[in-house]
């Protein structure tokens, strides 16, 4: 079904949307990587490109109310990174665990084709887990810089309270 005339294909209806809390946005950014890295690796497109995140908030920053939110995303992207070892070890135990069933060259064929094909979900888990540990680090400096600045303001507040 085609668009009516006179209506905006381009206009998704969400340039004023709440990005929502951080946990939603982390959960977007995540499901977004992996659609991404997955189409990549069908295709065989941007192997080597690096991933880059913003936020979902104004700017493309993630917006924190506090430490403790802040705090929550972090461990849930070191939960995600966790997973991703997990996962990198089972594709790697399953690749040196493929063995040739006949000498015939079909069988060795298939051997090798399931082999690359392993191998390529190994690169994408890579490419994931390079991706986590780079996000968080980002999201340890920003919580270094709001515990500086909660740090100077709580100090000011005790300076005009003296």
């Amino acid at each position: 079904m085609g668009v009516p005339d006179g209506t905006n294909a381009q206009d998704t209806g969400t340039g004023d949307q709440d990005p929502g809390t951080p946990a939603d946005q982390v959960d977007v950014e995540i499901a977004r990587q992996n659609v991404l890295g997955w189409w990549r690796s069908l295709f065989g497109v941007g192997g080597d490109q690096p991933y880059e995140a913003g936020g979902g908030g104004t700017g493309g920053e993630f917006m924190f109310a506090n430490l403790d939110d802040l705090n929550d995303v972090i461990k849930k992207w070191e939960d995600e990174r966790d997973g991703i070892k997990a996962d990198r070890d089972v594709i790697a135990d399953a690749y040196y665990a493929i063995k040739e069933p006949a000498a015939d060259s079909m069988s060795r064929g298939q051997a090798t084709a399931s082999r690359d094909s392993l191998a390529n979900m190994w690169t994408h888990s890579n490419a994931m887990l390079d991706y986590a540990n780079s996000y968080i680090e980002k999201l340890k400096a920003s919580r270094a810089q709001i515990s500086t600045m909660e740090d100077g303001a709580h100090a000011q507040m005790r300076g005009i309270q003296a």
